[in-house]
C-alpha cells in the first residue's frame, strides 16, 4: 500500500492506493505538490476542496503513531475570528487603508510631515488616528465575541473510546479515528460514522436545525451487517475509506474494509454519518467514528461560504469622491499656477518680501504643490466611511427592536445579516418570491384525491365522491380504495415522535407501573358514544345505592373520578382494564343531575326474572341485560355516591345481521323513564339490570318529537369522533422530512388507516373503522393491525421528483410503492394505465385550478427474480467510490418501470396571512413581482390569482413546452406586441422550467427586455439553480435593476444570494434561507413594513448623510480656497490646527449622525398607506448628480457669503474690540471657523423634518461644544500657527461681533427661506433639491419637538 503526504490539518488520514481502484498513482516527487496544492490551498480558500480522486484512508479507534507524532493537536479546532494577537493590528491596518479615503489620508500625513506643511500634520494624523482607532475596535470586538464563541465549542467536553478505554477531553483534542459517544439531547461535535447505537433497531434519531433549519427528525442507520463487537474492541474493526470533505450535506461515499481474515466491505452513504451540527434525539446513546474535523466538517465548509454583497449606494458615494478628488487636483494646480505667476511678476515688485523662490527646483515645485495638497485635503470627508459604518449597524438594531416585525407565534424578531444593506431596501425594483413557504403557510391540509378515474373529497373521517355525493368511510372502501390509501400510509419516511398508546402515561394511584399495560389500550378502543348528556332522566332503582356505586367503581374496587371522555386520552383506570366481564356495546344515555352514567349492554339469551318470565322491552323485544362483577353485589348501601361512569371496552364482537343470536330492538337512542330499571336480585355471581316495560319511555320512532333526533346524534357522534383522532394523531406527533407527507398519512388515520411507527422496518398500520351509525354492526376489541417490512426507501431528489418504497406484506409477496410528481410518475406507468392515466391527468389539472398541490401514486408487484436482480445491481453501486449517486438512481429506474397507477392526491396550502395586500402595496410602489416556484402552472396560477400577484383583468400569456430557439422568439415578439398596442392594459407572463431554459440559454437578451415589461411573471416547474439563473440574467439589464428574492426553503438559497438583497423567512422548510439571506423574519406580510417603511428611511437619512458631509466640507474648504486669493497664494491657512483638526470629529459629526438615525419625512402610517411614495426613493434618486451638485451651489454660497461678509468688516474697520485695538488676524480665523460651525449646524436643523428634544440637544451642543474647547485653548499660549492667546475671549466680548454673527448666519439661510415661500405662495410643485423638502414641514411645533421613538 502506498500512502502519500498527510497535511498537518488532516492528521490521522491516509491517502489510499488509488491503484485498487483503476487509476494511477502520483509519483513521489508530487506527492507532496498534490497535498500542497489540494489539500493546504482548500484550507485557504474556504469551501473549495480537491476533486482529484483523493480518497482519505482513517483506521477506527485511531492511528497511534500519528497520535504520538502530533500529540494534542487540535484537530477539532473551530476558528471563526479573522484575526490573532499577532495578526490583528496589520491585517486590520491592511483592511483599512484599502479605502481610499482613509488611503488618501495616510497618504497626507505622511507628505506633511516629509515637507514644510503649511499645517501642523496632527491635522491630518488625529482625524485618521480616530477613525481607524473606531473601525479596528468595533471590528476587534466582534471578533473577540466570536473567539469566545469558539471557545465554548472548542472547549466543551466530549466522551471518546480510545485503546477500549472512555475519556473526557475537550471537543477541540479529538482526532479522526476517534471513537466518539454522544448521548440523547447532545450535539455532535463533528462528523461521525455512526457504528452503534442504543436503539434496539440500530437506528440514530436526530434533528439537524442547525444545518438547514429543519426541526423535523430524521433517522440515521448503523450499517448493514456491520459485526456486533464489545465497546472495548470497537478499535480493531477495520478502516473506514471515504471521499474528502465537500459541502453537500446530503452526500457521502465511502466503506468500511473490516479487518479479519474476511476482509469484508461494507457500503458507506449519507444515511449512516451524523453531522457536526445535528443534535441526537429520542435514542440515548451512539458510538461513532470521527471522519471529517474541525474546519473540514460539512458544517465549517458550508458555513464559510458567504458572498460580499455592496450596497449600490456604494456606487454614487465613490463618484462623488472622486468628482471632489478631481476639484481638489484641479484646485491645487490652478492655485500653483497662480503662485508661480505671483512669485514672477508680483513678488518681485515687493521688495520687503525678499527675493522670490526657484520656481524652477523641483524640490520648491513639490513643497509648493504639496502644500496646497494637504491645506485642502479636507475636501474629502474622512469620517464618512465610520460614520456610515455606524449608521448601518444602529438602523439594523432599529429594526431588529421593532416590535411589528416580531412574531409572538413563533417568539422570532427580525433578523439583519448585513446591515450594510439598509438603504438597499429602499431601492428594489424587482422582487423574486418563492411561492410554497413563502406566499403559502407551507401548513398542508388533505383535500381532495383522484382514485381509479373518480375524484373524491376528502371530509376528514370518510370520502365523499364527486357528481354523486355518496360518503364512504373504510368499511365501505372498495379494493382500489383501499389500495389507494394504504400505499399512503407506509410510502413515506415518517417518523412517530410521540407516544402511539397515549392511554397511559402516569402510574396508577396504587403505585403500580403500567407501562406493560399501556399496550392493552389502542386506538382501537375508540367506540361509538352518545352525545345527550345534556338531556337528564330520573332514575328510580331498587338498590340504588349499590347500583352507583358499582357504576362508579372500577373493577379493582377503586372509585373513578374520570369523566366519560376519550379513553385514549384518559388517565385513569389503568390497572386491570380487561379482567372486566366482556361487553360489547354501551346501552344509551343513562344519566342523572351531575352525573352521567352508562349502562352497557351485550347480546344473551333471554333473561327469566324472579317469577320465570322472561323481561319483555317495549315492543316486545327481548330485553338484553348488562353483568355486573360479584364483587360489587356486598358493596355497603349508604348515601348514592354521584360519580361518573368509566367507557368500558370489549373483546366480544357484536354478531352481524341474520345471526342466530338474539337482538334487542336495535335503535340510535333510548330514553330512560322513571321505573325503567330494576336490579334483579338473587342471583350470587351478577346482578342484572333489566328494563320494564312503561308507558312513559318514549320508544316509537314515528314520534314526531323525535324524528330528527337520530341524525342530530350521528353528527355529535361524528364530530367527537374526529375530535378523539385529532387528539390521537397530535399525540403520535409525526415527524415529517416535508409538509405534504405529513398530512397525507394524517388524513389516512382521520379515514382509519393509523400508522403507528415502525419496529426495525416493520411498518404498522393500525386499521380503525370510525362508526358513524348505530344501526349499522361495527367491531371493537380487536385490534386490527396490518404489517408490512419495509425492505427499501428510494429517496426522493430534486432530479427524481419521486420517492419509493419496496415492501413486502404479510403473505409474503414484495411491493414497490411510488409517490411524486405526475409528469414523473405518469412515464413509469405501464400501458394498461393509460386511460386511468388520462382520467387522472384531468383531476389534476382541475385540483391544480383550484390551487391545490398535487402527487400520483402508484405501484407494483415485483417478482422475485427482479428483486434479486435489484439486490445485486443496487449492492454494486453502494460499494461503488465512483459516481455512486448515479449508479444508485440508475439502478432505481429500473425498479420503478411498469407502475399500476392507484390515484392522486391534493393537498391544500393555505395563504399566508395578509399576503394579498402586501403584493398589491408593493405593486403600487412601483415594485415588479416575480414567483419563482417548482409547483404546475394551474396550481400557482391559481395561488396569483388569488394572492393579488397576477391582477384579474391581466392578460394572462403562456409559454409552455417551448423546445426550440425560433418558436421562443416568435413567442417573444407576440408577448411584445401585445405589450404595446395594449397601452394602460395589465399583461402577466407564465413559463414553464421547459420553455425557460430555453430562453436562459438561447434568447436571453429578448426574454429579458419583453420580460421586464409585464406586470406580473410566474414561472412554474424550475429547478433551485433556474431560479438564481433568472435573478443573475435580470441584473445584467442595462436598467441596472435593484433585485430582491426572498424564499423560506433550502431551495431558495442560490437564488436569495444571487440577488442584490436576500430576504428569508423562518418557515416550515427550515431556516437554511434564513440563515443564507442578508433579512430574515418569520411572516411575508412584514415584507411591506421592511421595504415601504425601513426601506424608505434608509434610504431618505442615507442619502442626507452622504449630502450633508460633502456639504459641511465644501463651505468649510471653499473659505480657504478665497483666504488664498488675498495671501499672494502662499498656501498659509485661515484656520488653526485646533480647528482643522476637531471640525469633522466634533464640531459637525453628532448632529448629522443622529439625524440619519431618526429622520422621518413622513409617518410609518403615511407610508405604509401610500406605497407610492416607494418611488420616490428608488434608483438612488436622492443621490443623483442634480441633488449633489444644489449642495454644492449651496455651500459655496454660504462659503462666499461667511468669508466676504468678514472681508469687508475687517477690511473697512477692523476695531471691532471692545478694547479699543485692531483685530488681530488669529481672531478673523476664529469668526469665520465660527460662523461655518454655526451656519452647517442649523442648516441641518431647516432641512430636517423630524425634530426632537434629543436632536435640538445635538445641534446645540455641537455648537457649545466648538465654543468651549476654543474658550479653553484660547488660554493655553501656544504659537504654532498662529498667536491664538485670548484671542477668542476678545471676539466674545465684542457686541458688534455677535451682532454680525447673527446677520451673516441670516444672510446664508434667507435662500431656503425664500424658496420655501415663494413656493407656498405660488403654489409651485413640491420639488426641492433636497432629499424630503416638502414633507411634513407644516407640522406643529408639540408634534415636531417630541421624543424620539428610534
Amino acid at each position: 500500500m502506498n500512502f502519500i503526504g498527510r497535511h498537518d490539518h488532516l492528521a490521522g488520514y491516509q491517502r489510499v492506493n488509488t491503484a485498487a481502484y483503476g487509476v494511477p498513482l502520483w509519483n513521489k516527487d508530487d506527492s507532496a505538490n498534490f497535498v500542497q496544492d489540494s489539500i493546504s490551498w482548500k484550507w485557504q480558500k474556504g469551501s473549495r476542496v480537491s476533486t482529484i480522486n483523493d480518497w482519505l484512508q482513517i483506521k477506527i479507534g485511531g492511528d497511534d503513531e500519528v497520535k504520538k507524532k502530533k500529540g494534542n493537536k487540535q484537530f477539532n479546532r473551530i476558528k471563526s475570528t479573522k484575526y490573532t494577537l499577532i495578526t490583528f493590528l496589520p491585517q486590520n491596518l491592511f483592511e483599512q487603508f484599502r479605502r481610499i479615503a482613509n488611503f488618501y489620508f495616510l497618504v497626507m500625513t505622511i507628505i506633511s510631515l516629509l515637507i514644510d506643511s503649511p499645517v501642523s500634520p496632527m491635522t491630518s494624523f488625529l482625524p485618521l488616528v480616530f477613525v481607524i482607532a473606531v473601525t479596528a475596535a468595533k471590528q476587534g470586538y466582534e471578533d473577540f465575541l466570536r473567539y469566545k464563541t469558539d471557545n465554548i465549542v472548542n472547549r466543551s467536553p466530549v466522551t471518546v473510546i480510545r485503546n477500549g478505554v472512555e475519556v473526557n477531553i475537550q471537543s477541540q483534542y479529538v482526532s479522526p479515528g476517534d471513537l466518539v459517544v454522544v448521548e440523547r439531547d447532545c450535539d455532535v461535535p463533528c462528523d461521525l460514522v455512526l457504528l452503534r447505537s442504543s436503539d434496539p433497531h440500530a437506528k440514530c434519531f436526530i434533528t439537524t436545525a442547525n444545518l438547514d433549519g429543519e426541526s423535523n427528525l430524521k433517522t440515521l442507520l448503523v450499517p448493514r451487517d456491520l459485526p456486533l463487537v464489545e465497546i472495548n474492541k470497537m478499535h480493531k474493526l477495520g478502516v473506514i475509506e471515504c471521499e474528502s470533505p465537500k459541502t453537500d450535506l446530503y452526500s457521502f461515499n465511502g466503506k468500511i474494509e473490516l479487518s479479519g481474515g474476511e476482509g469484508r466491505v461494507l457500503p458507506l452513504s449519507a444515511e449512516n454519518v451524523l453531522l457536526r451540527g445535528s443534535r441526537v434525539k429520542n435514542t440515548e446513546c451512539v458510538i461513532g467514528c470521527a471522519i471529517y474535523t474541525g474546519m473540514t466538517t460539512k458544517l465549517q465548509l458550508n458555513s464559510r461560504l458567504t458572498r460580499n454583497k455592496s450596497a449600490s449606494s456604494e456606487v454614487y458615494i465613490n463618484r462623488f469622491l472622486i468628482f471632489v478628488l478631481i476639484a481638489l487636483i484641479v484646485i491645487v494646480t490652478i492655485l500653483y499656477f497662480l503662485k508661480r505667476y505671483d512669485e514672477l511678476y508680483v513678488i518681485p515688485k515687493l521688495s520687503y518680501l525678499g527675493p522670490p523662490a526657484d520656481g524652477y527646483s523641483v524640490k520648491q515645485f513639490l513643497q509648493d504643490y504639496l502644500s496646497f495638497l494637504i491645506l485642502f485635503n479636507y475636501l474629502i470627508p474622512i469620517s464618512l466611511y465610520v460614520t456610515i459604518e455606524m449608521h448601518r449597524v444602529i438602523g439594523g438594531f432599529f429594526m431588529e427592536w421593532d416590535t411589528q416585525l416580531y412574531d409572538e407565534d413563533t417568539d422570532q424578531p427580525c433578523i439583519v445579516n448585513t446591515s450594510n444593506l439598509n438603504e438597499e431596501l429602499g431601492q428594489i425594483n424587482i422582487l423574486f418570491s418563492d411561492k410554497t413557504g413563502t406566499l403559502t403557510k407551507n401548513e398542508m391540509i388533505f383535500q381532495q384525491c383522484s382514485i381509479s378515474g373518480r375524484k373524491f373529497v376528502y371530509k376528514k373521517t370518510r370520502l365523499q365522491e364527486e357528481g354523486t355525493g355518496a360518503l364512504f368511510d373504510i368499511n365501505k372502501f372498495n379494493n382500489d380504495q383501499k389500495n389507494f390509501f394504504q400505499a399512503l400510509a407506509i410510502c413515506h419516511t415518517i417518523q412517530v415522535a410521540g407516544d402511539t398508546n397515549s392511554t397511559t402515561k402516569e402510574e396508577s394511584k396504587d403505585g403500580n407501573a403500567i407501562s406493560g399495560l399501556a399496550k392493552m389500550y389502542s386506538i382501537s378502543d375508540i367506540t361509538e358514544e352518545s352525545h345527550t348528556s345534556s338531556q337528564q332522566s330520573d332514575v328510580n332503582l331498587d338498590n340504588s345505592n349499590i347500583l352507583e356505586t358499582s357504576l362508579s367503581t372500577n373493577p379493582n374496587g377503586k372509585v373513578s373520578t374520570t369523566s366519560d371522555v376519550n379513553p385514549l386520552l384518559d388517565d385513569s383506570n389503568k390497572v386491570e382494564r380487561r379482567k372486566r366481564p366482556q361487553i360489547v356495546k354501551r346501552s344509551p344515555n343513562f344519566a342523572r343531575p351531575a352525573t352521567r352514567v352508562h349502562p352497557v349492554t351485550i347480546s344473551l339469551p333471554p333473561v327469566l326474572n324472579t317469577n320465570g318470565n322472561v323481561l319483555e322491552m317495549v315492543n316486545g323485544s327481548t330485553e338484553r341485560p348488562v353483568l355486573f362483577p360479584s364483587s360489587l353485589q356486598n358493596l355497603p348501601s349508604g348515601r348514592p355516591i354521584s360519580m361518573q361512569f368509566n367507557r368500558s371496552t370489549s373483546e366480544v364482537d357484536l354478531p352481524e345481521f341474520g345471526s342466530n343470536a338474539v337482538h334487542g330492538h336495535r335503535r340510535s337512542q333510548s330514553y330512560g323513564a322513571p321505573g325503567a330499571y330494576i336490579t334483579q336480585q338473587g342471583n350470587p355471581a351478577a346482578a342484572v339490570i333489566n328494563r320494564t316495560s312503561s308507558t312513559a319511555s318514549r320508544e316509537s320512532y314515528a314520534a314526531p318529537n323525535f324524528q330528527r333526533q337520530p341524525t342530530i346524534l350521528i353528527r355529535k357522534e361524528s364530530q367527537r369522533r374526529k375530535n378523539e383522532i385529532e387528539q390521537v394523531v397530535h399525540e403520535m406527533d409525526y415527524q415529517a422530512s416535508s409538509p405534504d407527507e405529513k398530512a397525507l398519512v394524517e388524513a389516512c388515520a382521520h379515514l382509519g388507516l393509523v400508522y403507528t411507527g415502525d419496529d426495525d422496518d416493520i411498518l404498522r398500520v393500525r386499521i380503525v373503522p370510525p362508526h358513524m351509525d348505530y344501526t349499522r354492526p361495527f367491531s371493537v376489541g380487536k385490534t386490527n393491525e396490518i404489517h408490512f417490512d419495509r425492505l427499501h426507501i428510494l429517496e426522493f431528489t430534486s432530479d427524481r421528483k419521486r420517492m419509493s418504497v419496496i415492501v413486502k406484506d404479510e403473505n409474503g409477496t414484495k411491493w414497490i410503492y411510488t409517490k411524486g410528481a405526475e409528469s414523473y410518475v405518469f412515464p413509469l406507468c405501464a400501458n394498461s394505465s393509460a386511460d386511468m392515466i388520462s382520467k387522472t391527468d384531468a383531476h389534476i389539472s382541475d385540483f391544480a385550478r383550484h390551487g391545490l398541490r398535487t402527487l400520483a401514486i402508484a405501484r407494483k408487484r415485483i417478482a422475485e427474480a427482479d428483486y434479486q436482480q435489484f439486490l445485486l445491481e443496487l449492492s454494486a453501486a453502494n460499494s461503488s467510490l465512483e459516481n455512486r449517486k448515479e449508479l444508485s438512481e440508475q439502478c432505481y429506474a429500473k425498479i420503478e418501470r411498469e407502475l399500476d397507477l392507484l390515484g392522486a392526491t391534493a393537498v391544500e396550502d393555505a395563504l399566508q396571512d395578509e399576503v394579498a395586500d402586501t403584493l398589491i402595496s408593493l405593486q403600487k410602489a412601483g415594485i415588479k413581482i416575480w414567483v419563482l416556484t417548482g409547483d404546475k402552472v394551474e396550481t400557482a396560477l391559481n395561488i396569483a390569482l388569488s394572492c393579488g400577484h397576477i391582477p384579474p383583468n391581466a392578460i394572462k400569456y403562456f409559454i409552455m413546452d417551448c423546445t426550440r430557439k425560433e418558436d421562443m422568439l416568435i413567442h417573444l415578439n407576440a408577448l411584445d406586441r401585445e405589450i404595446v398596442f395594449g397601452i394602460g392594459t395589465d399583461c402577466a407572463l407564465l413559463i414553464d422550467g421547459k420553455s425557460l431554459a430555453v430562453a436562459l440559454a438561447e434568447t436571453p437578451d429578448e426574454f429579458r427586455d419583453v420580460a421586464i415589461k409585464c406586470t406580473a411573471v410566474l414561472c412554474c416547474r424550475l429547478s433551485p439553480l433556474q431560479k438564481s439563473e433568472v435573478v443573475a440574467l435580470i441584473k445584467t439589464s442595462k436598467q441596472n435593476y435593484n433585485t430582491a428574492a426572498i424564499g423560506d426553503g433550502a431551495n431558495d438559497v442560490s437564488m436569495i444570494q444571487e440577488a442584490h438583497v436576500g430576504i428569508g423567512i423562518m418557515g416550515k422548510e427550515g431556516r437554511q434561507a434564513a440563515r443564507c439571506a442578508d433579512f430574515a423574519f418569520a411572516k411575508f406580510c412584514f415584507l411591506k413594513r421592511l421595504l415601504l417603511v425601513h426601506g424608505h428611511y434608509h434610504t431618505t437619512r442615507l442619502s442626507f448623510l452622504v449630502l450633508y458631509f460633502f456639504y459641511k466640507n465644501i463651505i468649510f474648504m471653499g473659505i480657504q480656497f478665497l483666504f488664498q486669493f488675498h495671501t499672494l497664494f502662499s498656501s498659509s491657512s485661515v484656520y488653526d490646527s485646533l480647528f482643522l483638526t476637531l471640525y469633522n470629529v466634533i464640531y459637525t459629526s453628532l448632529p448629522i449622525f443622529f439625524i440619519s438615525l431618526t429622520e422621518k419625512p413622513y409617518t410609518e402610517e403615511t407610508l405604509s398607506r401610500q406605497p407610492e411614495l416607494y418611488k420616490k426613493n428608488t434608483h438612488n434618486k436622492q443621490l443623483h448628480w442634480p441633488y449633489f451638485l444644489a449642495w454644492t451651489i449651496n455651500g459655496v454660497y454660504q462659503s462666499l457669503i461667511i468669508f466676504y461678509f468678514a472681508y469687508f468688516v475687517f477690511s473697512t474697520n477692523n476695531v471691532i474690540l471692545n478694547i479699543g485695538q485692531t483685530a488681530e488676524f488669529s481672531c478673523f480665523g476664529a469668526l469665520l471657523i465660527e460662523l461655518v460651525v454655526i451656519v452647517v449646524n442649523l442648516k441641518i436643523w431647516l432641512e430636517s423634518k423630524y425634530l426632537s428634544y434629543w436632536y435640538i440637544v445635538t445641534i446645540v451642543g455641537s455648537i457649545l461644544a466648538f465654543m468651549v474647547t476654543t474658550l479653553i485653548y484660547n488660554f493655553i499660549n501656544v504659537q504654532y500657527d498662529t498667536d491664538f492667546y485670548y484671542s477668542y475671549n476678545y471676539l466674545l466680548s465684542s457686541l458688534p461681533v455677535w451682532l454680525f454673527v447673527i446677520l451673516t448666519t441670516v444672510a446664508c439661510l434667507v435662500p431656503d427661506f425664500t424658496f420655501r415661500m415663494a413656493r407656498k405662495g405660488l403654489n409651485l410643485p413640491k420639488r426641492s433639491f433636497y432629499p424630503g423638502r416638502d414633507r411634513l414641514r407644516r407640522q406643529q411645533l408639540r408634534e415636531k419637538v417630541n421624543s424620539t421613538h428610534l
